[in-house]
């Protein structure tokens, strides 16, 4: 067992405990028969390498796509500052679009909460009302327009 040398720093004890945690995990691989024929492709040593292939991987695969949503978030945020230069606090058009943009987060807030993949806390109350559009869309819509186009 290892023990601490007063002269010794605490990092280079946990460095030799690491290492001794590795052989040891490595000498169980290898002398196990049923996990002889893997010992390579076992222990902390190949999991980290292989988590670490796996994230490296996975960020390779994302980041593009996360910069040109920034960018383009970005060309969207200078457009709107651009356009505030001129703001004009009574003009008609801007509350309109104000208007239109409320609607439009509405609509897409709406659309999200039927889908389910609405915001992260669940109220059960808002389930339920989900549950009952989404019953009278299902079943009583269908019989409506039939009704309607007789």
């Amino acid at each position: 067992m290892l023990q601490k040398n007063e002269d010794e720093p605490e990092q280079d004890l946990e460095k030799d405990i690491t290492l001794a945690m590795t052989a040891a995990e490595r000498k169980f691989f290898l002398s196990h028969p049923s996990y002889r024929y893997m010992a390579d492709k076992t222990g902390t040593p190949y999991l980290q390498k292989v988590l670490n292939q796996q994230l490296t991987n996975h960020i390779r695969d994302t980041l593009p796509s996360l910069r040109d949503r920034w960018q383009k978030q970005l060309l969207t945020v200078e457009k709107d500052v651009d356009q505030s230069k001129h703001f004009q606090p009574n003009d008609p058009s801007i509350k309109t679009k104000a208007i239109l943009q409320m609607i439009q987060q509405l609509q897409s807030d709406f659309e999200r909460t039927i889908e389910g993949s609405g915001s992260a806390s669940v109220n059960t109350n808002e389930i339920s009302d989900v549950a009952k559009i989404n019953r009278i869309f299902h079943e009583r819509l269908c019989v409506e327009i039939v009704k309607m186009s007789r």
